[in-house]
């Protein structure tokens, strides 16, 4: 065992519907997202009992409590993505109202539960609109109008984004992300799975990976050629929506330990993350697997072997 402790880094991808609108928003979607803030109130209540710090990678409009389109343009200031997938206006659905009329696409309040948490949390960037920056289709202009919009719109709050998760952890226009004054990422997995070209092999491999609760790899963050660094996510904490409902959260808690431990062995990082959206397809499932690896965590913390840190917290 080294004598470095071993370290446990928490993120989330808070977006609500802003996260798959582009997919088809389903009914199964629309109940989850109107159910997330009760999830929330609950892991935020989780993480101040077990006094752990997690980073909220928050898509821009979420924190707005309220916009409205101009000359029947919205957010004319971010210059479109052209996405094969989506032809529409990328901001087509916006509602452009306000927090009490559609809560699924702006979360003023959740981001100020958060602020107002006991512990404190890092808030990060997820885009300003979930353009997919590392996707075919979307051009520096656009990936720097939307960047510059996220950043605008969190110094509204008096918040300095640090960390940045991109979307569909597709990475891409790296450059423009640290002239905006960014300085760590979340990078894409080191799953063993994921050099597998079939699509259909990797997700076999995938569900299989966690269904046997196979253990994590861990990582060292480290700096990338454009001086920003990367924390790998290292493991995603699961829904339990279409045949991931057949995976019992106790293997997800097996995972997630044996993961720890590895990061305890060699002094390295465990890197969970999952939408908190995700929660809400088992809240108490879900919720009661998360508190298992908590106090797993906590008390490795208070044996002196683990550390919890932000993802800028782990970089700096």
């Amino acid at each position: 065992m080294t004598d470095k402790k071993g370290t446990f880094v928490l993120s989330l991808d808070t977006e609500l519907a802003w996260g798959s609108f582009d997919l088809g928003l389903t009914a199964t979607d629309m109940k989850q997202f109107h159910n997330t803030r009760t999830c929330i109130t609950e892991l935020l209540q989780m993480l101040d009992y077990y006094q752990l710090g997690a980073t909220f990678a928050f898509v821009g409009h979420l924190m707005l409590s309220e916009c409205s389109d101009v000359n029947g343009i919205k957010h004319s200031e971010i210059v479109r993505p052209n996405f094969s997938w989506y032809q529409k206006d990328w901001f087509s659905m916006d509602p452009a109202t306000n927090l009490k009329k559609d809560s699924i696409w702006y979360g003023a309040d959740i981001l100020a539960e958060i602020l107002n948490a006991r512990q404190k949390h890092e808030i990060g960037s997820h885009s300003f609109g979930h353009i997919i920056i590392g996707a075919d289709g979307c051009s520096r202009a656009c990936a720097d109008s939307d960047t510059a919009q996220s950043i605008k719109t969190a110094k509204a709050y008096g918040l300095d984004l640090k960390s940045y998760v991109f979307p569909r952890n597709l990475e891409g226009h790296k450059d423009i992300l640290k002239k905006h004054g960014f300085y760590v990422y979340r990078g894409m997995g080191n799953e063993w799975y994921m050099s597998i070209k079939n699509r259909f092999l990797r997700r076999l491999f995938h569900f299989i990976d966690d269904f046997l609760a196979i253990s994590p790899n861990t990582s060292v963050p480290f700096m990338d050629e454009h001086g920003l660094y990367n924390t790998i996510g290292n493991m995603l904490y699961l829904s339990r929506t279409g045949i991931r409902r057949f995976i019992p959260i106790s293997n997800r808690i097996r995972k997630a330990k044996k993961g720890i431990d590895r990061a305890i062995k060699r002094g390295e990082v465990f890197h969970l993350w999952f939408h908190p959206f995700n929660l809400a397809s088992d809240s108490e499932g879900l919720l009661g697997g998360l508190e298992q690896i908590f106090i797993y965590v906590r008390r490795k913390i208070d044996q002196g072997l683990l550390e919890n840190c932000t993802m800028f917290e782990l970089c700096k």
